[in-house]
């Protein structure tokens, strides 16, 4: 989420006392966006004709031949949207989980570094382009990209569950900021669709009961399998959270109406088909809502959570939609109230 271009025309080397001060100023950052903006000071004030984008790494869908593919969208919107398939230094340099080097036909050069995570996947490029050829200031250039790439990791690696390695509550709610303030249901970055259609809480069935009785590391354990179970089956472009304890949240991409049951329903029968550890049979009851731009996602959330609370209380290891059990008469409409939902 950064774009900057450097215009600065001062070339003199910064001093030591100032290179730790800058360090001091990037490492004290507790956002993404305030280390983006840390970093477009750093580099207006003491480079010249540096170009710097922070790609971040989705799976995705070209809108014209429905393909899957590998996106990088800048962060801060400013630079178009790539596709690896088309940057082959972008790809190889995502591939590798390596800094890649090269020099364009004009002479200028190009760094890109990959943000591979603690469990090896690559969530961001850093892509620079720079005039410099050697020296100290490309030294200097490189060793300060270097050091925003751990502090962005570091913050990054702030938004996912550490158990589990899929994205946690802060995320979540990051996200619902996202959506609810967006202007657009369907924003169409370089024909990637950004939308989502449908929310759905997941609940394991009896956990509670797992820790009582086969203890707490085989509760950890159910709890990653379970995890590693329903990403498998999601695309790439769904979005998976744990939002608490044995509660898990998805943002399904917008798909046709009828494939959103589809996809919830395989999350459902994937669990009860796949036999856990010590426990051997674990369920998963469900309840799902459409999210309609009319409203805040939260109200979209308590929707998906009444229905939930309708699949465990009739039998359990279900999915079952909010707007269904309406057309069923199965469920009272609910009066939306703006707030954080509770779960059972």
């Amino acid at each position: 989420m950064l774009c900057l271009k450097s215009t600065s025309v001062n070339t003199t080397l910064m001093d030591i006392k100032t290179i730790f001060g800058l360090l001091g100023h990037l490492t004290s950052q507790t956002s993404i966006k305030d280390l983006a903006l840390a970093l477009s000071e750093l580099m207006v004030a003491n480079f010249s004709g540096v170009h710097v984008v922070v790609y971040e790494i989705q799976g995705g869908r070209t809108e014209d031949s429905k393909r899957n593919c590998i996106v990088g969208l800048d962060c801060l919107q400013m630079s178009p949207s790539v596709y690896l398939h088309e940057e082959a230094q972008y790809l190889e340099a995502y591939q590798s989980k390596e800094e890649l080097n090269w020099s364009d036909q004009s002479g200028l050069k190009h760094l890109v570094i990959p943000v591979e995570l603690y469990d090896r996947t690559v969530s961001h490029l850093i892509v620079a382009s720079h005039p410099y050829k050697e020296g100290n200031a490309l030294d200097l250039l490189q060793g300060l990209l270097r050091i925003f790439t751990d502090i962005f990791r570091n913050i990054h690696e702030k938004g996912y569950d550490p158990l589990t390695r899929i994205l946690n509550r802060q995320a979540y709610d990051q996200i619902v900021t996202n959506i609810a303030y967006s202007s657009k249901k369907s924003q169409l970055i370089k024909g990637v669709t950004k939308s989502f259609s449908t929310i759905a809480i997941l609940d394991i069935d009896h956990f509670k009961t797992i820790n009582d009785q086969y203890g707490h590391a085989i509760g950890d354990e159910t709890l990653v399998l379970f995890a590693q179970t329903i990403r498998s089956i999601l695309r790439q472009e769904d979005l998976f959270f744990r939002y608490g304890g044995e509660e898990f949240v998805i943002f399904v991409k917008e798909t046709e109406p009828t494939q959103n049951s589809l996809i919830v329903e395989r999350c459902r029968k994937a669990i009860e088909s796949r036999r856990f550890p010590q426990v051997g049979l674990v369920t998963v009851s469900i309840g799902y809502a459409n999210l309609n731009t009319a409203e805040h996602p939260s109200d979209s959330l308590s929707k998906a959570d009444k229905a939930l609370y309708y699949s465990k209380q009739n039998g359990r290891n279900q999915a079952q939609s909010y707007e269904k059990l309406i057309a069923q008469k199965l469920l009272e409409p609910l009066e939306v109230q703006h707030g954080s939902a509770d779960f059972w």
